[in-house]
């Protein structure tokens, strides 16, 4: 199969015996791979699979410990990050590096203003031309003189793509290399297909490697997708070969869950209220509603962004205070006015951008984990440095957190573990009611069914849930009941019963 591919484009990298080692685990086995011109390549395996090892040594930030990189058949060493552009490779990470504060033109020319400069000051006239000429040469649409803090994400990945482009011009590359990390995590449908257009435009000149969790998105839009696993190649497939079901198997190395959401596993949820929501309303993003939430219960809030949901969610969780209403805790009432009045009635809340809101990424497993309880920890004053031990062993045990240590640091672990260590900082903290704010976001397919069948024990053990998800068909799959809301208000309520579960065009309607 890469014989065919050989045959019709010319290799623009090449990975031979590639090898990289950390204490403790071997994050890249010595495989080859080829990427090509003018392609869009699919990069797809489990996290911990080694991508982001793979992508900092095409980018300099990793150096291989065995193994060659060849950029246009030729031996290279790259140093950095800044190495690796002058050479024509380039990254656009899914945290994003545009300077909200900067216009678009500046954002794209940092660092090389003097190439504008006139009578010894930059001109930002000629500086705002280049951009309009860039921007237009790839059909992207956006103003070089407006600050980049009022654009989209969408439009903030095109600048990152188009200042990349324009490097690569700038050091006379005619195929650059663009990488792009899981790009459609936090867009709309309407800007997910216009970017993968641009994409699609810009592949005439360059070469995309599209790294991402959705699979779907992957078979669509990738000419060719390369398999790891493990840190090791598995196995490449062009787009005609391409079968979600086969791709997530060998990403996996089983077969998961018959049930895409473990429906089977589902409970009918206990009679006992736990959650009493009453007339509580935000002015300006939700009107007053009300509902319950039993023990036991997955229920789903959903609606399109603006819908007033994420709003919902946050006024339970204590990030945002309600303007009225009130809030029962298994039928008393609590005054949720803070994060830490949550906590207080057992409220946990995970949020969607965890290396963010949910973990301390510069602190370890076992600090993270203990965050919330260390009072209990202590002996006689003093933190017992046996039980901070223990605590953090059983809840990662418990949690499936995959890491060689607890004392392994939170940045450096795959994205499905930092979940798993959100959520078993908060069973630490005996939390019985959760707030799951897209659970599985930027999550592979394996680490996403261990999500699911986590969610389904923790319904099983009496915890009770609110999430929101990713798709609808999530929503559907893992709720027993849903509350839809469109434009601040609550406009209909669906049950979600194992063998009767509603269609999203059953739905639809309500939603839009």
């Amino acid at each position: 199969m890469m014989q065919q591919v050989a045959e019709k484009k010319k290799p623009v990298i090449e990975l031979k015996n590639i090898f990289k080692k950390f204490p403790g685990v071997t994050a890249l086995k010595g495989f080859d791979l080829t990427i090509y011109e003018k392609e869009i390549m699919g990069l797809v395996g489990e996290n911990g699979a080694g991508k982001s090892t793979l992508m900092k040594i095409l980018t300099g930030n990793y150096q291989p410990d065995g193994g060659s990189y060849l950029i246009g058949g030729k031996p290279e060493t790259v140093t950095d990050s800044l190495d690796a552009i002058r050479k024509g490779v380039g990254m656009v990470f899914q945290e994003g590096c545009t300077i909200p504060n900067l216009t678009v033109a500046e954002n794209i020319f940092i660092c090389h203003e003097e190439e504008f400069k006139q009578f010894g000051m930059v001109s930002e006239k000629a500086m705002q031309k280049a951009a309009r000429e860039m921007l237009q040469l790839y059909d992207i649409d956006i103003d070089p003189g407006v600050l980049c803090n009022k654009l989209s994400p969408a439009e903030l990945q095109m600048v990152e793509v188009t200042r990349l482009l324009w490097l690569s011009k700038f050091y006379n590359h005619d195929n650059p290399v663009l990488i792009l990390d899981e790009p459609t995590t936090v867009l709309l449908e309407k800007d997910v297909k216009k970017l993968f257009n641009i994409l699609n435009e810009i592949k005439k000149h360059a070469t995309i490697v599209l790294i991402s969790h959705r699979l779907e998105e992957i078979v669509e839009h990738s000419d060719r997708i390369v398999v790891l696993k493990d840190g090791d190649y598995v196995t490449e497939m062009m787009q005609k070969d391409a079968e979600i079901s086969n791709i997530e198997k060998l990403m996996v190395g089983r077969g998961l869950a018959t049930e895409h959401y473990r429906e089977s596993e589902q409970k009918v949820p206990e009679d006992d209220v736990v959650l009493e929501v009453k007339n509580l309303a935000l002015e300006g993003f939700f009107d007053p509603i009300s509902f319950t939430l039993r023990k036991g219960e997955i229920l789903a809030l959903v609606g399109l962004i603006g819908s007033g949901k994420e709003e919902l969610c946050r006024c339970i969780g204590g990030s945002l205070r309600a303007t009225k209403g009130s809030v029962s805790v298994e039928g008393k009432p609590v005054a949720i006015q803070s994060p830490y009045s949550s906590i207080r009635h057992n409220i946990g809340y995970i949020p969607i951008d965890r290396r963010v809101e949910g973990l301390a990424t510069d602190m370890d497993i076992a600090e993270n984990i203990n965050m919330l309880v260390y009072p209990r920890l202590k002996a006689k004053g003093l933190l017992n440095s046996r039980k901070e031990k223990e605590n953090a062993e059983y809840w990662i045990k418990e949690g499936k957190v995959k890491a060689t240590s607890i004392r392994m640091k939170c940045v450096n672990l795959s994205g499905g573990n930092q979940q798993k260590v959100i959520l078993a900082k908060w069973l630490s903290a005996d939390s019985q009611i959760l707030l799951l704010d897209h659970p599985t976001r930027g999550i592979d397919v394996g680490a996403k069914d261990e999500i699911y069948h986590r969610i389904r024990e923790l319904a099983k053990e009496g915890k009770s849930m609110i999430i929101m998800c990713d798709t609808l068909e999530e929503d559907i799959g893992l709720s027993n009941r849903m509350l839809i809301m469109k434009d601040g208000k609550l406009v209909r309520e669906a049950e979600c019963p194992v063998e009767n579960k509603p269609t999203p065009l059953d739905l639809i309607d309500s939603i839009v």
